[in-house]
């Protein structure tokens, strides 16, 4: 059965008209999806090289856990719903730190436009590639990389999806994460 999605109006706003994915996309309508990126204690990004048989941006690298937003549900739902579909990964609510709202466009071609409002979301959480379980429809692979070594990815190559100010912005949290956590040491000592 095909996802049922909320309409968004263009402030991010339910309209209280739902509809199948496919025709959100179709009609081009605003609506709600999500953006997970998961770091480990020692900033690694979980990776995930989406599948070369999706539609938008195949066999490319995102730092990204996405997904769209269900009628009725939550993004912090969606999320731990996208992660244990897309990665075999459990997590909690609080496990989830909301970062931003972000508005991006996207027309793939006359009958697919993406209109979304992506929350994006951060997850510290240790995990063991071993027991990532792929979702093969959307993910080829994942793997573990220092964020350092991703923004070169970004900077120099065409392998990532080209969302270069949401690494950004994300890899900025990071680091700022990273120096919040050492001044809480330093304090602690």
């Amino acid at each position: 059965m095909e996802e049922l999605i909320d309409v968004l109006d263009c402030d991010g706003n339910k309209t209280g008209e739902i509809k199948p994915r496919s025709e959100i996309k179709k009609a081009g309508n605003y609506h709600r999806a999500i953006a997970v990126c998961i770091v480990n204690d020692k900033k690694e990004v979980l990776m995930q090289r989406r599948s070369k048989n999706k539609k938008v941006y195949a066999n490319l690298w995102s730092i990204f856990v996405k997904g769209h937003v269900m009628s009725g549900e939550t993004s912090e739902e969606a999320c731990i719903r996208e992660i244990s579909e897309e990665l075999g990964i459990s997590i909690d609510k609080c496990e989830l730190k909301y970062l931003y709202t972000i508005k991006e466009e996207l027309i793939i071609s006359e009958d697919y436009i993406e209109r979304i409002f992506f929350d994006a979301f951060i997850v510290h959480k240790n995990i063991d590639i071993k027991d990532v379980k792929v979702q093969e429809e959307e993910v080829e692979e994942v793997k573990l990389m220092f964020y350092k070594e991703i923004e070169e990815l970004v900077l120099n190559s065409n392998c990532m999806v080209p969302n270069k100010n949401d690494y950004e912005k994300m890899f900025k949290i990071i680091e700022f994460r990273r120096f919040i956590l050492k001044a809480k040491n330093v304090i602690n000592c």
